[in-house]
């Protein structure tokens, strides 16, 4: 079967997000931990670029081998990222295609992010709620 499939397991995700003075970008810095033992499961740092008429691009850098330049639009509370180019390193897992989304739900925002393996169509690989602490 082609699909990636890590074993379950319990984290925490934090994902900052931070205005860049004087320009229409946002940083971006994710970390995810296991529960339990805190060790670091995955992160990435990037930018979303905010364009005209709510068109945005996505670039991230991910220490485990790759990066990914996505684009979309942003519609009310919801930005969909359609996979755009992805860089994987020759170490790096297979990994064909990533795409994202998320969405504004009352107090929180619902992060998703769907993966292609092997040819296959892109698959939910993990979902996060996450809630705006100060």
């Amino acid at each position: 079967m082609g699909r990636w499939s890590d074993p379950p397991f319990r984290y925490r995700e934090r994902l900052a997000l931070q205005a860049v003075p004087d320009r229409a970008v946002v940083s971006w810095d994710q970390r995810t931990e296991v529960l339990g033992t805190g060790e670091l499961s995955h992160s990435e740092r990037g930018y979303l670029r905010l364009l005209p008429g709510g068109a945005v691009e996505l670039v991230l850098a991910i220490p485990a081998g790759y990066t990914e330049i996505q684009v979309g639009r942003l519609l009310g509370g919801r930005l969909d990222l359609s996979p755009g180019i992805l860089g994987v390193t020759p170490a790096a897992r297979r990994l064909d295609r990533v795409g994202r989304r998320l969405q504004l739900e009352g107090p929180e925002l619902v992060h998703e992010v769907l993966i292609a393996v092997g040819g296959e169509d892109p698959a939910p690989h993990v979902i996060s709620r996450l809630r705006r602490q100060a």
